[in-house]
């Protein structure tokens, strides 16, 4: 029987021992991985919030929570949503004030009256991209009052339909969603918005929720979780960045859009265990992987808030970016032993040279 071929993930918790980041350990502890380096959550945390572009960003956030320069509260949504979403990907949570307040202003004016999330302030803003989204971001804020109602729109409205056969029973949810934005759900369901409800279905506590996170995570990994149909090429998803490969990369701050990261973890932990079919993207990450055991960041998409945050020297790799690939991979295939470094396997990292590059930060 065909199995998956475990990650060998040494050389990259080397370099992140050498690395010693706060927002890798932050994002260690958060995926539930002990980190013997680590200085503690309050240290790093402390650490973090020193950096300069940080502070400068907490400097611009104004009094009720937001980030933008327009004078209307619904104007600021999406520019707060993707400073305190950076925040919270580089392991900040609401313990952090400034965090729990953007949460908090994003709690008040960018949901319905239902609690769903929009990015216009009403229905017509209710988007599967941005409702997944929004409730990743609310759980590893730790801000779970904000996540339920996410999951239950996705429940009851994300349907998973492939060349018009649908595989769950959803009630629509209308305002044009059929087209809107090249169909967020026509004959086949857009990419982006299973990834991000998987990820969201996997943490329900409810049989519809195990049922729903079956159905999408089986339908993502016919697909080999990055490929065509017909398995002869990498999909084509949208990335600021000149290839049509290039969404493969490790994305570091990103907006709506998914990198194979993203697809991979929204996979993993899987209570039926790692599924051999996810193999071909595997290996597709560590071909990307440097000879040092790091990955680079390969696209960003930065507010104008935080800028400089998360750079790498050029020629470095980024800790933010392969922290993320490591926890990725360590859930989708953990250790037998645990869920830390050990892991042994080929190394995919000579594999897909179409795939490497230097992709160095600027």
């Amino acid at each position: 029987m065909a199995v998956l071929v475990r990650p060998d993930l040494d050389t990259t918790w080397r370099w992140l021992d050498v690395a010693r980041h706060p927002a890798a350990e932050l994002l260690l502890r958060r995926a539930g991985l002990e980190v013997p380096w680590g200085k503690g959550r309050v240290a790093a945390s402390a650490e973090l919030l020193a950096d300069p572009a940080l502070t400068h960003a907490f400097s611009m956030q104004r009094d009720d929570g937001s980030w933008g320069i327009d004078d209307r509260a619904d104007a600021r949504i999406l520019s707060t949503l993707w400073v305190v979403k950076t925040l919270i990907e580089a392991g900040l949570d609401a313990a952090v004030n400034q965090v729990d307040a953007a949460l908090t202003f994003l709690a008040h004016y960018a949901t319905t009256s239902d609690g769903y999330f929009t990015i216009s302030g009403t229905d017509m803003g209710v988007l599967p991209c941005y409702v997944g989204l929004a409730a990743r971001v609310f759980r590893d804020a730790g801000r779970g009052d904000l996540v339920e109602t996410q999951t239950q729109w996705l429940t009851r409205h994300q349907q998973v339909s492939v060349a018009g056969q649908t595989r769950r029973e959803a009630a629509e949810w209308g305002h044009g969603l059929d087209h809107r934005y090249g169909g967020c759900f026509s004959s086949t369901s857009c990419l982006i918005g299973i990834v991000r409800a998987t990820e969201v279905w996997r943490e329900g506590d409810r049989q519809e929720h195990r049922d729903a996170y079956a159905c999408a995570r089986d339908v993502l990994h016919e697909r080999s979780l990055a490929f065509t149909r017909d398995g002869k090429r990498l999909l084509d998803l949208p990335a600021p960045a000149r290839t049509p490969s290039a969404w493969t990369l490790p994305a570091f701050p990103s907006d709506w859009r998914v990198d194979l990261i993203d697809v991979i973890h929204a996979v993993a932990r899987s209570p039926h265990g790692a599924d051999p079919r996810a193999q071909r993207a595997v290996d597709v990450l560590m071909a990307s992987r440097r000879e040092d055991g790091s990955w680079a960041r390969g696209w960003h998409v930065t507010s104008p808030f935080l800028k400089g945050f998360a750079v790498a020297p050029r020629g470095r790799g980024n800790p933010i970016a392969t922290t993320r690939a490591f926890v990725a991979l360590t859930l989708l295939a953990p250790n037998p032993e645990g869920l830390g470094p050990g892991a042994h396997g080929p190394d995919a990292a000579q594999l897909g040279g179409q795939w490497r590059g230097d992709l160095s930060d600027d």
